[in-house]
Parts: C-alpha cells; sequence; structure tokens
C-alpha cells in the first residue's frame, strides 16, 4: 500500500467524522464543509494519477495534508 493510499484511508475516516458533526453544526461549518468537500473530490479523482510522476504525488499529498487539516479543524469547531 502506498502513502498516497494510506493517507486516502486516513482522510476518509476524517472526513466521515466531521460529516457526522457538520451535519449538527452551524452554518459556518456546514460553508467550510462545502468549500473542503470540493478539494476532497478533487484529491479522490486525481490519486490514480499518482504514478504519472513525482509532481502530481508531491502535490496529492500537499492537497492531502490541507484536508486533514480542515477536517481536523471541523472537528475541534464543533
Amino acid at each position: 500500500m502506498s502513502a498516497l493510499d494510506d493517507l486516502k484511508r486516513d482522510l476518509t475516516k476524517l472526513r466521515d467524522e466531521a460529516k457526522v458533526q457538520v451535519h449538527l453544526g452551524t452554518m459556518e461549518a456546514k460553508q467550510e464543509w462545502e468549500d473542503v468537500e470540493t478539494k476532497w473530490k478533487h484529491f479522490v479523482t486525481q490519486v490514480g494519477l499518482h504514478r504519472s510522476g513525482a509532481d502530481i504525488t508531491a502535490a496529492l499529498q500537499n492537497l492531502g495534508n490541507e484536508l486533514r487539516h480542515a477536517y481536523q479543524r471541523l472537528k475541534k469547531a464543533l
């Protein structure tokens, strides 16, 4: 299993946890959720391309880390 696969698995868990909390949260949290979901969809779409080159892999790692921080921020805010 690659590092990106591990990252995707971790992000899926964080996403599921945050999704439940956002459902019960404020409008501000719901807006941030929508913004993060756009990035999540991009990440999931691009994960399969990580074998295309180091630049794409680095960009996906950065996006994955950004998603991780956003989901953690959402969980803490609620």
